[in-house]
């Protein structure tokens, strides 16, 4: 099991937890991080089954970088509109951060990608 998977399930747990508090405590700040996080760690877990997947098929499907790159990268969407509704500027800055790290790591794992298909033929 990747070690994706299991970050991804402990932010859904986790996210889940603050935005119960934020519900709670009617804090509509936690509860929108809560959301962003649950939704960030479902992605992160979705990325984790891919990379299971293609690890279990050698030198088939995509390099794990470009899935995880995509999870990053869709994390980051979702930070960005939350401090977008929040007014969270430093959680925009978070997600405009892990956007753009998520677009290098998918970029790399499309370059690993082009080479391992060049040498395949």
């Amino acid at each position: 099991m990747s070690d994706n998977r299991i970050e991804g399930a402990g932010n859904k747990v986790a996210g889940s937890v603050k935005e119960g508090l934020g519900k709670m405590t009617g804090d509509a700040k936690l509860q929108a991080e809560g959301v962003a996080q649950k939704a960030g760690g479902s992605v992160q877990n979705a990325a984790g089954k891919i990379e299971d997947r293609v690890a279990t098929e050698p030198h088939g499907g995509v390099d794990h970088d470009r899935v995880e790159g995509s999870g990053k990268k869709l994390g980051g969407s979702i930070k960005q509109g939350i401090g977008n509704l929040t007014g969270d500027e430093k959680l925009k800055a978070e997600g405009k951060t892990d956007k753009a790290a998520g677009s290098l790591q998918n970029a790399f794992g499309g370059a690993k990608d082009a080479v391992r298909d060049a040498f395949k033929k």
